[in-house]
């Protein structure tokens, strides 16, 4: 993974600015400096990212809270992705191939990778909150308030007043369920 981003970022930095009509539009040269240093920034922030502990209060069994606890590496991962490294390269990508009309193998390559990886992330993204939105309308059925994984079971105490209220808002559409009854067609 880690090969695949170095060999983004690098191409980005040193391919990207070799192109003569790149080179001659400052413009253009200080907005490809700009994104690449931002992208630099997912490096420390990599390494400061803990793990968010719960607190068993009932201000921390609020929804996003509860998403928070349960993903929180994962949609950082994806955050990251997104937001600093192949959303931004991607936008920049498609502005020299679109406005500019530049194309090279390298170009089109990293941008299919851009393209790809958002979309995977975008999907991944969906993933986790439809996962964490079925896991919510089980915990609610049983009554449960909590559905982190870091909390005790003590904590995991019966829903009272506003929390179940915001529960039952939460899942105000709860997802088909398809009946298991055979078909008489078949």
């Amino acid at each position: 993974m880690f090969v695949g981003t170095a060999a983004d970022i690098l191409e980005f930095a040193s391919e990207t600015l070799d192109i003569e009509e790149v080179r001659k539009n400052y413009a253009l040269i200080n907005a490809i400096l700009a994104v690449w240093t931002w992208s630099m920034l997912q490096f420390p922030l990599d390494l400061a990212v803990q793990h968010i502990g719960c607190k068993a209060s009932a201000s921390a069994r609020r929804i996003p809270s509860l998403l928070l606890c349960r993903y929180s590496a994962e949609l950082w991962n994806i955050g990251v992705s997104l937001f600093i490294q192949d959303g931004p390269f991607f936008i920049v990508r498609s502005i020299l191939m679109g406005h500019f009309r530049i194309f090279n193998q390298m170009l089109v390559f990293f941008t299919a990778k851009n393209i790809l990886v958002v979309t995977l992330q975008l999907y991944r993204l969906a993933v986790i909150t439809l996962d964490f939105r079925t896991t919510v309308l089980q915990k609610s059925r049983k009554g449960e308030v909590c559905c982190c994984p870091c909390e005790p079971y003590e904590a995991r105490a019966q829903a009272t007043g506003r929390q179940e209220k915001e529960m039952k808002e939460f899942v105000a559409f709860p997802p088909k369920e398809e009946s298991q009854a055979p078909s008489e067609n078949h």
